[in-house]
């Protein structure tokens, strides 16, 4: 049983590295089944133990992504007494560079906007609810405003960091990111 499920792990495994190295060249409605498993070196039958279409599978690949990341995010609490964003920004740093191979092609024009916008809706609610609990709320407004700026900011600084090779650590890219969110707080006066 054990060797069953280890050779279904690897199985999924190339299929997956095979369709996002398809997905680096063209976008997913011009991946077909046959050319996924030319690539990966799995006859079609195999495939289609584990997937109904190219869709169907990159969909699981999304499904699994996104419990692993809103698992992560949902296990942190922000103390009211301290801001500290660090732990939970090299969490996620490195979470994406785990799946930087993935991400790059989500990012890229020919990903799928859908699964970024769940993503960032996780990081949207979770952060939102978290810091406006802490933060000076006499303006809403303000606040609102930056929580967007900061979070899209962050996007791009992502977006960035792959492009250029991920040349930086997850700890000095979470350092980063905290301290441009936390010197963008004081400059606004959303903390002291």
């Amino acid at each position: 049983m054990i060797n069953k499920d280890r050779r279904i792990r690897k199985t999924k495994d190339v299929l997956k590295k095979s369709l996002i190295s398809l997905m680096q060249e063209k976008s997913i409605n011009s991946i077909t089944v046959k050319e996924l498993c030319e690539t990966a070196d799995i006859n079609r039958g195999t495939f289609y133990l584990h997937y109904k279409d190219v869709f169907h599978m990159l969909s699981e690949i999304e499904k699994e992504l996104f419990e692993e990341f809103q698992d992560m995010i949902l296990s942190y609490e922000i103390s009211p007494d301290k801001i500290e964003t660090k732990p939970i920004l090299k969490d996620i740093f490195t979470f994406i560079a785990k799946n930087s191979d993935f991400c790059i092609v989500i990012l890229c024009e020919r990903g799928d906007m859908a699964f970024m916008k769940k993503i960032v809706s996780v990081i949207y609610e979770k952060g939102y609810s978290d810091w406006s609990n802490i933060l000076k709320k006499n303006d809403k407004d303000l606040f609102d405003k930056y929580y967007s700026f900061i979070l899209y900011g962050a996007i791009g600084l992502i977006d960035y960091w792959l492009k250029n090779g991920l040349k930086e650590s997850p700890e000095y890219m979470a350092m980063l990111t905290e301290n441009i969110i936390l010197n963008g707080l004081k400059s606004v006066n959303l903390i002291n």
